[in-house]
C-alpha cells in the first residue's frame, strides 16, 4: 500500500524544482530534529528490511519493504504516511517449513520540531506522534491498533559530529514497550556519514532486548541518499540479526 503510494507520488511531480534538501529520518534509531519546508515532500523507503529470529525451535526469517512519506505541513510541523507494501516471512524447525507474503500494517504520525527545517543547531529536539491501524495481513499485522510517542534529542559539538539520544513508549493491547537508544554518527567528506548505535528496549510481555550495531549513508547529489546497518542482539532475547538497505528522495519547490 505505502510503496504504491510512494511512486504514485513521483509521478505526480514531474514539474516540481528541487529545493535544498533537508535531513532524513533514515536510518538509525530515532528521526531527524527537523522538518520538511512547507508543500514539500520525501519518500524514505527500504529496500528491503531483514529479521533473523529464533524461538521455540522455530527460526524465522523476515524481509519488510517499509516505506515512510513525509510531508511539510509549515512552520515546525510535519505529516508522516508509513505502511509496508511488500513482506516475507519464512519459517523453519520442527521438520516442516513454510513462507508467507503479504502487505503489513498502516500508520499515521504527526512530527513536531521547534527548530522547524533547521536542525543544525548545537542542541535541538523532535517530537513524533503515531497511530498504527492493524490493517495488515495477519502473520505482518499488530492484531490491534498502536499508538506511539517518541523524542530525538540531538547534540552537535561540530559539523562532523552528531549524537543524538531516542525515547520511545509503544501501547499495544494494553502493554508498554520502551524503548532508549544512544547514536552516535561522524561525517567523512560531502557524501559519507557513519554511526554506532545501540536500542535497549523493555516489552511488558517478552522481556529485556539489546541490539547494538551501526550503519553508513551517502548522498548522491543534494536530493538521494542511499543507506545500509545491521543491528545484532546482545543478550538471549529478540531477533538476533536486524539489517537494511534504503532509500531516501526529497521533492521541493524552488523559492
Amino acid at each position: 500500500m505505502k510503496t504504491r503510494l510512494a511512486f504514485a507520488a513521483l509521478a505526480t511531480l514531474p514539474s516540481v524544482a528541487l529545493a535544498d534538501p533537508p535531513d532524513f529520518d533514515r536510518p538509525g534509531a530515532g528521526f531527524a530534529t527537523s522538518v520538511l519546508p512547507v508543500g514539500t515532500l520525501a519518500i524514505e523507503q527500504g529496500l528491503p528490511t531483514y529479521e533473523r529470529q529464533r524461538d521455540d525451535g522455530l527460526l524465522d526469517r523476515t524481509y519488510a519493504a517499509d516505506s515512510v512519506v513525509r510531508l511539510g505541513l509549515g512552520n515546525t510541523w510535519e505529516a508522516q504516511f508509513g505502511a509496508s507494501a511488500w513482506n516475507r516471512l519464512e519459517e523453519r524447525g520442527g521438520g516442516s517449513r513454510r513462507h508467507v507474503v503479504g502487505h503489513g500494517d498502516s500508520s499515521l504520525g504527526l512530527k513536531y520540531a521547534p527548530s522547524g527545517t533547521d536542525g543544525d543547531g548545537p542542541f535541538t529536539w523532535a517530537a513524533l506522534g503515531q497511530v498504527t491501524f492493524a490493517d495488515g495481513n495477519q502473520a505482518f499485522s499488530n492484531g490491534a491498533r498502536q499508538y506511539t510517542l517518541g523524542a530525538t534529542l540531538q547534540w552537535m559539538p561540530d559539523k562532523d559530529h552528531q549524537n543524538t539520544l531516542y525515547a520511545n513508549v509503544d501501547r499495544l493491547k494494553g502493554r508498554n514497550t520502551w524503548t532508549l537508544a544512544p547514536t552516535f554518527g561522524r561525517s567523512f567528506g560531502e557524501h559519507w556519514m557513519a554511526y554506532a548505535e545501540v536500542d535497549a528496549i523493555h516489552d511488558a510481555q517478552d522481556g529485556n532486548e539489546v541490539q547494538a550495531g551501526g550503519g553508513v549513508a551517502y548522498t548522491i547529489g543534494d536530493h538521494v541518499q542511499l543507506d545500509a546497518y545491521a543491528l545484532h542482539r546482545i543478550g538471549s532475547h529478540g531477533p538476533s540479526v536486524r539489517a537494511g538497505l534504503g532509500v531516501a528522495v526529497f521533492f521541493g519547490r524552488k523559492s
